[in-house]
């Protein structure tokens, strides 16, 4: 398990810089004067605002390839799929989705107590797995056991498990191969990512 936090590492990959060489994800910043041209040409994108809590899906074959803003926008970039994909047939991405929008699916089994809502699915998305995560106050929650994961936290704080260590998280931590994670008294919310098979 690698945690990093994203002020330590301003234009870095964070996927890389906690092991997970098969995506790319960056905190960018979008100026409303200047667009984020997503230039993956075999990529799927997924840009999750910050400021509002919210997703948006491009994929190559999309014919609107950039995200604009009409104020300045704290932005997640992230990148994954591979080379030689085809596109055609994939459903349509439904431009930008927020959390309020897709139904939250409730699991609560001993210690664990989230609520966990599929967003990149309700957006459209294909190739990569994209995950909001509601853990209740000093309870925990686990990432997915079989599918290699890069977790955000966006609010809240507690500890990452993994590896024999139980670092302590908080917004911003970016956490690779995580075990499970346990809030803190005011909770924890966490976005997950991962790749998914692109359509063949």
């Amino acid at each position: 398990m690698t945690v990093v936090h994203w002020d330590d590492r301003p234009g870095d990959d964070l996927a890389a810089a906690v092991g997970a060489g098969w995506a790319c994800l960056r905190r960018i910043t979008i100026d409303a004067r200047d667009p984020l041209h997503l230039d993956a040409e075999d990529r799927e994108t997924i840009v999750w605002i910050l400021d509002r809590d919210a997703v948006i899906v491009r994929r190559p074959a999309d014919l609107e390839r950039s995200v604009r803003a009409r104020a300045t926008l704290d932005v997640l970039v992230f990148a994954a799929g591979g080379a030689g994909a085809s596109w055609l047939g994939a459903p349509p991405s439904r431009g930008v989705v927020q959390p309020s929008e897709v139904e939250g699916e409730r699991v609560v089994d001993g210690l664990t107590s989230i609520v966990r809502r599929d967003v990149g699915g309700a957006a459209g998305a294909v190739a990569a797995g994209v995950e909001l995560v509601d853990i209740a106050p000093a309870r925990r929650g686990f990432p997915s056991p079989h599918l290699e994961e890069v977790s955000v936290v966006l609010q809240g704080s507690g500890r990452v498990v993994g590896g024999g260590a139980e670092p302590w998280v908080l917004r911003g931590s970016v956490v690779g191969r995580a075990e499970r994670f346990v809030a803190g008294p005011q909770g924890l919310r966490v976005l997950s990512f991962r790749e998914l098979a692109p359509p063949a």
